[in-house]
């Protein structure tokens, strides 16, 4: 491996991340490489920026923004990540919750019960009443 540095091809393989994530994580300033060829543009990455490859996979398979990856990537205090990590955790479960109440509300769309409403049927003296009969 020449001088321990990786191409882009390389580096996807070892990582599991694809050629085309490892450019936009580039240009995005996520994972920077390593070096890049002033002449032909090829990047090359160290093997020790696959660790901070695996975090991100692992983050992004989470659903977790490229802004709060590179929040946690950034910081080195551990609370300051959890922040942001537990901020994340509560919108998705909101978003667990609404999906349930979905999931719930189309159940009983397939399986209407019987109407449990009670019905009073009164007669009225005759009276005047208003009505409104557009809406402003």
């Amino acid at each position: 491996m020449r001088s321990q540095k990786l191409t882009i091809g390389e580096f996807a393989t070892v990582t599991h991340l694809s050629v085309r994530t490892l450019r936009r994580y580039h240009e995005a300033g996520l994972l920077e490489p390593a070096t890049v060829d002033p002449f032909s543009g090829y990047r090359y990455y160290g093997p020790e920026q696959i660790p901070a490859a695996q975090v991100i996979h692992q983050l992004r398979q989470l659903d977790v923004p490229l802004a709060e990856v590179r929040s946690i990537l950034a910081t080195d205090d551990p609370q300051e990540r959890a922040e942001v990590i537990a901020g994340h955790l509560r919108r998705l479960e909101a978003e667990v919750n609404r999906t349930q109440a979905a999931v719930a509300s189309l159940r009983r769309l397939l399986r209407p019960e019987p109407a449990d409403t009670h019905v009073d049927l009164r007669s009225v003296p005759a009276r005047t009443v208003v009505a409104i009969t557009e809406q402003v």
